[in-house]
C-alpha cells in the first residue's frame, strides 16, 4: 500500500463513524447547556445597564447550531465540503459595539464546536475555566480607575489654569482633549480616570470661582 493509499483510507475511516441519535442529543444538549453558561456569565460581566436582547439570544442559539454544524461535517466527508464552500461567501455585516461581544461570540462559537466534536471534558473544563477569568477580569477592573470625558466652562483663561491645577495636586491622570475660546467663554474637555466619588470631584471643580458649568461624562457612551 502506498503513503497515498493510506492517506485515503485514513481519511475515509475520519468521515466513515456513524453518529448515533445518543450523539447528536448529548453533544446538542451539552452545547444548549454551555450557551447558558456563557449567557449567565456575559449578564454577570457586561458592564452597561441596558441589555441586548437580540445579541444574548444570538449568544444562547450560537452554540448549538455551531454543534450541528461539526456533527454534520464529522459524519460526511462531501457535505463537510459543501458547507466549508457555502460557509466561506457568507459575511456578517452586524457591527459590535463592545470588543467584549466578539469575545463572548468566539466563546459560544468555540463551546459548541467542541461538544460537537464528542470532546465534552474539553468543553466543560474550559466553560468552567473561561467563565471564572472573566468574572475575575470583571471583578478586577470594576474596582479600578474608569476613563471619563470631563467638560468644564469658565468666563476665563484663570478659571482654566486653576481647574488644571486642581488635577496637578490631587495626582489626577488627565490629558487635554479639546479647547475652545469663543471670546465669551472657554470651554475645555479633559480625559480623566477616576474611580468613586465622582459627585465630590464634580462639585469641587464647580466651587472653582468663575468656573460656569462642569459635565462628567462616560467614555463608553
Amino acid at each position: 500500500m502506498s503513503i497515498f493509499d493510506a492517506i485515503k483510507k485514513s481519511v475515509l475511516e475520519g468521515f466513515s463513524a456513524e453518529i448515533t441519535l445518543a450523539d447528536i442529543i448529548i453533544s446538542l444538549l451539552l452545547a444548549f447547556l454551555s450557551g447558558l453558561f456563557i449567557l449567565l456569565i456575559y449578564r454577570l460581566t457586561m458592564r452597561g445597564v441596558s441589555r441586548n436582547r437580540t445579541f444574548e439570544v444570538t449568544l444562547l442559539l450560537i452554540s448549538p447550531i455551531s454543534a450541528m454544524i461539526v456533527l454534520t461535517i464529522t459524519s460526511n466527508l462531501a457535505l463537510s465540503l459543501g458547507m466549508v464552500g457555502a460557509l466561506s461567501i457568507i459575511r456578517f455585516r452586524t457591527a459590535i459595539k463592545d470588543a467584549s461581544d466578539t469575545a463572548f461570540m468566539f466563546w459560544s462559537v468555540a463551546a459548541g464546536i467542541t461538544a460537537g466534536a464528542h470532546f465534552y471534558k474539553i468543553t466543560i473544563v474550559a466553560c468552567l475555566f473561561i467563565g471564572a477569568a472573566a468574572f475575575i477580569i470583571m471583578k478586577i477592573s470594576a474596582n479600578g480607575a474608569r476613563p471619563y470625558l470631563l467638560i468644564v466652562r469658565a468666563n476665563n483663561d484663570v478659571a482654566v489654569d486653576q481647574v488644571a491645577r486642581f488635577f496637578a495636586e490631587r495626582g489626577v491622570r488627565t490629558r487635554l482633549s479639546s479647547l475652545t475660546d469663543n471670546g465669551e467663554y472657554c470651554e475645555i474637555i479633559y480625559e480623566i480616570s477616576v474611580k468613586g466619588a465622582h459627585q465630590k470631584l464634580v462639585s469641587s471643580i464647580s466651587n472653582i470661582p468663575d468656573v460656569v458649568s462642569v459635565s462628567l461624562v462616560d467614555c463608553r457612551n
